[in-house]
């Protein structure tokens, strides 16, 4: 690393510790060795929660942190609900940066002067966020654009950004306990994906073409057309649309578009996109959507969208159909089949919480049932025993929690779990079709034709490791020290017990000879030897018995 790398490195990261300092998170800075670099500790004297305070030290420190908020605020299973909530209101207050900024980012990208590129192209921008701005155009055919810049420099100081958020995600592992419950390593490896996957604009407009063609047969949706001719990972041109915003309500009613079926559609839509193409959009906000004449949904933005496998669409499926038919058991099975349940989690007081959901919606008709609000429960328990969640299985969860609002106002009136459901069913349909089953009985077969084609080399391997002495047993003893006492407890017992048998045995014998005669000058048989021999007897035996009471007990 160059010397004025590691200079600007370390004037960003004293400016990060600095403002996490300045809102109160120097308890956590010093927990995890960085308390040396704050400059000076102040106190706040504005009464503030939480989370308030982390939003404002997020804000503060710029685009970066505001998208790791952003993607926190999708994360109930992490964080407590009333800090998710507050992440949720995170804004991106930045200026638009200026025109001629704008016209040389697009000329460097697309290569040309912006007056040869577009007939106009208007100064202003519709839109400004952290990390780009929106622009509308006219190309020379007159078709009418909107074109998004990527913000100058804004590329370079994310990647710093994310080195120093790798840094403090290594330290928090290390240093405080919520690193042996959660993987941080891990968690900002999937934040670097995505923010470097939001920097390629290229990554976006493939993101809308996959739409596209998923609903090309579908007239109730639309999504924008990309002009790949002019996009490139900084520059994305998309076909303009003038329809109106879906926040917008008076709008929509004045033009006398049908709410339940602007409703319908979209319901439909996203159900599609979660339960049919397993590829859905992550962000379906109000700002987001907006309709045509005829209630046609137009979706926008498709930076951030959620992937979804055949499997884990199964089992959602059958995590959603186990919430509407009130199966506590199935809830937990489904929970469970995700890998998402650790070893250590009290699974019986999960199921007995469980249970308690169940209940909550046992007496509730089809239309009073709130899926998302259903899934965001479920995740909240994911957060009181540390379940570990699939990202997509909470983007998912948020996703059907923002359409569930939008629907609700739109229409209060719409079953949205009658109109999952068949959905959900088509999906079981052809998770369990002929075609199916035919194609993971051949995965299964190759997978054991490879794995027994591969035993005789690792049977090998085995024996050259056992033959050169190398193969070692490691034993982890787990509560040793018990284990060892409770081995006490028996040997003793046991050797107590063949004692008191002994004596019995010698006793008998006494007895017997006593009552055959023995010779009366034997001074042994002068003593009170069978009273002496049943009291010790007798104290043996209580020695023996309040043991064995102990060792229940423990």
């Amino acid at each position: 690393m160059s010397l004025r790398r590691r200079y600007i490195h370390f004037n960003r990261y004293r400016q990060v510790v600095n403002v996490l300092a300045r809102y109160g998170f120097g308890y956590f800075l010093d927990q995890v060795g960085l308390g040396n670099l704050i400059l000076r500790r102040t106190r706040e004297d504005a009464p503030l929660s939480l989370g308030q305070r982390l939003r404002l030290a997020l804000e503060e420190l710029g685009p970066t942190f505001i998208k790791l908020g952003q993607l926190l605020s999708t994360r109930p299973d992490l964080l407590p609900a009333d800090i998710v909530a507050e992440l949720a209101h995170l804004q991106d207050r930045v200026p638009p940066f200026p025109f001629p900024q704008v016209r040389q980012a697009v000329e460097e990208e697309l290569g040309q002067p912006l007056e040869e590129l577009f007939t106009t192209f208007t100064p202003e921008p519709l839109a400004v966020a952290s990390i780009g701005q929106v622009h509308q155009a006219t190309l020379p055919g007159g078709s009418q654009v909107i074109v998004k810049v990527q913000r100058p420099g804004i590329a370079k100081q994310i990647r710093i950004d994310l080195e120093i958020l790798f840094d403090l995600a290594r330290l928090a592992q290390r240093h405080t306990p919520y690193g042996q419950i959660y993987d941080f390593n891990q968690m900002a490896t999937e934040f670097a994906w995505a923010m470097t996957a939001e920097l390629d604009y290229t990554q976006e407009g493939r993101n809308a073409d996959r739409f596209r063609e998923n609903f090309a047969t579908d007239a109730s949706v639309y999504f924008p057309a990309v002009y790949w001719d002019y996009t490139t990972e900084r520059v994305l041109t998309q076909e303009y649309v003038a329809a109106v915003k879906l926040n917008d309500l008076a709008e929509i009613d004045r033009r006398g578009y049908n709410r339940r079926r602007i409703a319908t559609h979209l319901a439909r839509a996203v159900y599609r996109q979660v339960l049919v193409d397993g590829f859905f959009h992550g962000d379906p906000h109000p700002g987001n959507l907006a309709v045509l004449p005829g209630e046609v949904i137009v979706f926008m933005d498709f930076g951030l969208v959620g992937t979804l496998g055949e499997e884990m669409q199964a089992k959602f499926v059958t995590l959603m159909l186990a919430i509407i038919r009130r199966r506590s058991q199935d809830v937990l099975r489904a929970i469970t089949a995700m890998g998402v349940v650790p070893a250590e989690a009290d699974r019986g007081a999960l199921r007995r919480e469980i249970e308690d959901l169940r209940d909550k919606y046992y007496h509730l008709s089809f239309r009073q049932i709130s899926l998302g609000q259903a899934i965001e429960e479920l995740l909240q328990l994911a957060f009181r025993y540390h379940l570990h969640l699939p990202p997509e299985l909470t983007l998912l969860g948020k996703t059907m929690l923002t359409l569930e609002g939008l629907v609700r106002e739109l229409d209060p009136e719409l079953e949205l779990a009658e109109l999952a459901e068949p959905y959900g069913r088509e999906l079981l349909r052809r998770r369990f079709s002929a075609r199916s089953l035919g194609r993971e009985l051949v995965e299964n077969l190759t997978f054991g034709w490879e794995t027994l084609q591969s035993l005789p080399r690792q049977l090998r391997h085995l024996l050259d490791v056992a033959e050169r002495g190398e193969l070692t047993l490691r034993v982890e003893p787990l509560k040793l020290r018990g284990l060892i006492r409770q081995l006490d407890r028996i040997s003793n017992k046991l050797t107590m017990s063949v004692v008191l048998l002994a004596f019995s045995i010698i006793m008998a014998s006494l007895i017997i000879s006593t009552a055959l005669g023995a010779p009366a000058n034997s001074l042994f048989f002068r003593l009170p030897t069978l009273e002496i021999g049943f009291g010790a007897a007798g104290l043996m035996l209580l020695w023996l018995l309040v043991t064995i009471w102990r060792g229940d007990r423990d």
